[in-house]
């Protein structure tokens, strides 16, 4: 039987060789993660902790797998008109499998919807000789208009106060950490509202994106933790649209109407009930 290549190989790439990798073993009962058993973590360890064991290499605190289960928390979903959701709620209409939906569904992240905090935590960290955040956030801005690039992490188009990235920005200042990071992305904030000359929220991205950089994480899991989150609200949709829709319905965005349970009152210091928005969308 002749080989599939019978000539004489041009390169090393037809060459296999010994590889490494530092996430994960077996042994015959066994799996290890980072060098913890998977069933010692069971009901010990967090899922939050143990994403943040496999990106960073480290044992998280319980502080780092607290405020890692906020930051997938907060950006969980933002209602079916969300880009992402709509695309999923399309292709499942089709009968497509819900895996394909939900593959769907991120594959329309993209900069200006769910992939853009990798980029909000670069700009987070550049600059890092300028101590001052007032100043940092003005070059900043000057910088990326000079050079016709959206900033990442700050304006959202529903919300001039974005509740869920207040909230995360506050949690890291409770948690005692350096909130440079926090500064910095409030005060770009507001150099980006006097320049549009009304209020402009930190989105998710900058509030994801500060809480990241505070946990020592690489900005290139910025984008997967958006998605580890949005994939929660993605699932849902799916099979809401799979239950509540004809399939291959035309998809009108602007007719949606919420009908599911009220908004929950909201104890006291969690923000103002009348803020709530019951018809969502963007992020």
């Amino acid at each position: 039987m002749r080989s599939i290549h019978s000539g004489q190989a041009a390169g090393q790439a037809a060459e296999a060789e010994e590889w490494r990798s530092a996430i994960t073993t077996t042994d015959e009962e066994r799996i290890y993660v980072r060098g913890l058993a998977v069933d010692a973590a069971i009901a010990h360890e967090s899922y939050a902790a143990m994403v943040l064991r496999l990106w960073t290499g480290r044992k998280p605190t319980p502080q780092d797998a607290a405020l890692f289960d906020a930051c997938l928390v907060a950006a969980i979903d933002h209602g079916p008109l969300a880009p992402s959701a709509l695309v999923a709620r399309t292709v499942t209409s089709t009968g497509a499998p819900p895996m394909t939906g939900l593959a769907a569904g991120i594959s329309a992240f993209g900069p200006l919807h769910g992939a853009a905090v990798t980029s909000a935590m670069r700009t987070l960290v550049d600059l890092n000789d300028v101590a001052n955040p007032a100043s940092w956030a003005r070059l900043v801005f000057e910088r990326e208009r000079a050079a016709g690039r959206r900033i990442h992490g700050i304006g959202h188009r529903w919300h001039s106060i974005d509740r869920r990235s207040e909230r995360l920005l506050d949690l890291v200042i409770e948690q005692g950490r350096d909130r440079l990071v926090v500064d910095r992305v409030r005060a770009l904030a507001a150099v980006v509202g006097e320049h549009a000359g009304h209020t402009v929220a930190v989105n998710i991205d900058g509030a994801l994106a500060a809480a990241l950089t505070s946990l020592a994480v690489d900005p290139v899991y910025g984008d997967f933790a958006f998605a580890l989150s949005r994939v929660a609200g993605l699932s849902a949709h799916i099979v809401e649209e799979s239950l509540r829709q004809r399939p291959m319905r035309l998809i009108d965005p602007t007719l949606v109407m919420y009908d599911g349970r009220p908004p929950e009152p909201l104890d006291a210091g969690d923000g103002d009930s009348d803020r709530h928005q019951v018809r969502q969308e963007d992020r």
